[in-house]
């Protein structure tokens, strides 16, 4: 087990809609230890994931990763729901969202994601161990706030895009957990 470099915070505040949503703030030495780690799977999560994933794909870079900035992001994800080619063909839409997606996501469910994905196994046996670390002290699945864990939240939910899509036979989009799939009707 990795011990804390320093007490890990949480921090509850509201969610837009309602709700409430419990921030954890790392200190530096365990953010960047987490980050090392998922860097090391960003390029096999950012293969597996659908054109209609729009939020928090991750770019690598020198020595980690950085996440598309959320001004972009989000007019790329307006601007593609907008756009959808034969738009006028759909008449039904499925809007859907993720209940507690970040808490619900454990060790076990990350360790598999990625193995599906083909990220080496030393990278995937990484992250687990500071997951479970973090898990110890207090941590309820993927920590809401550092930026590897939407690369994580990503890699968990590539294959319900793949699944959805394949349903609905339609463009779907996703933003962080929140899911638009278009269908021809209603039924």
């Amino acid at each position: 087990s990795i011990p804390p470099d320093e007490p890990i915070s949480f921090r509850s505040i509201a969610k837009a809609g309602g709700g409430r949503r419990t921030l954890v703030r790392l200190g530096e030495r365990d953010r960047r230890r987490y980050e090392t780690a998922v860097a090391a799977a960003v390029p096999a999560v950012e293969r597996g994931l659908s054109h209609g994933v729009i939020a928090n794909r991750a770019r690598p870079r020198s020595g980690g990763f950085t996440l598309e900035p959320f001004v972009k992001a989000r007019r790329r994800y307006a601007r593609s729901v907008a756009e959808t080619p034969d738009s006028g063909s759909f008449r039904a839409a499925f809007l859907g969202d993720v209940h507690d997606c970040y808490g619900s996501i454990g060790p076990q469910v990350v360790s598999r994601s990625l193995r599906t994905l083909r990220v080496p196994d030393e990278a995937v046996q990484r992250i687990d161990e500071i997951l479970r670390a973090f898990h110890s002290l207090g941590v309820r699945g993927l920590p809401i706030g550092p930026e590897a864990s939407a690369v994580l939240a990503n890699a968990v939910l590539a294959p319900v895009d793949l699944a959805i899509a394949a349903a609905a036979a339609a463009p779907v989009f996703r933003w962080v957990d929140d899911v638009i799939a278009f269908a021809p009707d209603v039924a």
